[in-house]
């Protein structure tokens, strides 16, 4: 009789450890899955602060991208060796250059970034002129319609930039900065919307890029890069006002504007078409007697001119 209740009074320990072990495992999952989160949150956090961390305009910084921009006019040659004179700034390494339909690009290891520099075109009457006359808005995948020719020109350059940003160590996932001159300008807009869906564009300064797309496309843009991007504007330089707004494009906003030189200061335009800014200067036929304003921005030679090394390639 007292084996038989001994056995009765102990049949819930089994019971009791099995709880236990439950309880245990449940933690476990539990515990995992907080960690789980708790990596996820700080991948996003991370993802966040190297895509969208603001930057404020800099002239120190807009200097050196003036130059990189007006390196990316000098000859494939002395890109690829690196001595195209004081453009080829000494804190840039590891140049690879693509060549497009008209113009090209070169790649780069900047300050711990990778830098894409793109060409405009040496022509600058002959753009102009074409740009007065040709509407050539064509729809993209972003929404909005951009320049068919600014766009045919990226396309031109794009599996080469993305293999270059690879090969000299800049993957997707990697942070990376852009310019360009005139039309540079132009195809570096549509070089960034493609790039920043894999790399992350933490800042981009452009040098009298002509319009891009129209209002859709202009609006996208600024929301997406607000304080990453700076379209900077020098004086009466004719090529901002093309092609024209009754075509139907719209510049993007972030504008700094030079109505002088280096030393007179700038202003800084939050909205597109400011008529504090460049659009002050909206009289095209008038600008075009100021073509020189084209190729000076913040005190550099922004186009071929100053380039050194091996003569250019012939077309």
């Amino acid at each position: 009789m007292e084996a038989q209740l001994e056995q009765e009074t102990s049949t819930p320990r089994p019971q009791s450890r099995h709880c236990f072990r439950c309880t245990r495992r449940r933690f476990r999952i539990a515990l995992a899955v907080a960690i789980l989160l708790l990596c996820a949150a700080v991948g996003y956090a991370v993802s966040l602060a190297l895509k969208g961390q603001p930057v404020h305009y800099s002239e120190e910084v807009a200097v050196r991208m003036a130059q990189l921009a007006g390196a990316a006019y000098c000859s494939p040659s002395s890109l690829k060796a690196w001595s195209c004179g004081s453009k080829c700034l000494t804190s840039v390494s590891m140049p690879k250059v693509c060549i497009g339909t008209t113009t090209q690009a070169f790649v780069a290891k900047f300050e711990g970034d990778g830098i894409i520099s793109f060409e405009g075109t040496k022509s600058y009457m002959s753009m102009v002129q074409d740009l007065r006359i040709w509407k050539n808005l064509t729809d993209w995948h972003t929404g909005g319609k951009v320049h068919e020719g600014f766009l045919t020109e990226w396309e031109s350059l794009r599996s080469c930039v993305m293999d270059a940003l690879v090969t000299i160590g800049f993957p997707k996932g990697s942070g990376i900065r852009v310019t360009g001159h005139s039309l540079g300008g132009a195809v570096s807009v549509l070089a960034m919307v493609d790039l920043d869906s894999g790399w992350h564009v933490r800042e981009a300064y452009t040098f009298g890029m002509p319009r891009a797309g129209d209002a859709i496309f202009a609006r996208r843009f600024d929301r997406k890069f607000f304080q990453r991007f700076f379209r900077v504007t020098h004086h009466m330089d004719p090529v901002p006002h093309v092609p024209p707004e009754d075509f139907g494009y719209q510049h993007l906003a972030s504008e700094v504007f030079y109505d002088g030189n280096l030393g007179g200061g700038f202003r800084q335009c939050e909205e597109a078409e400011d008529e504090m800014c460049s659009a002050k200067y909206w009289d095209l036929p008038h600008d075009l007697f100021h073509i020189e304003d084209h190729k000076d921005y913040m005190d550099q030679q922004t186009g071929s001119e100053g380039c050194e090394g091996r003569a250019w390639r012939v077309k």
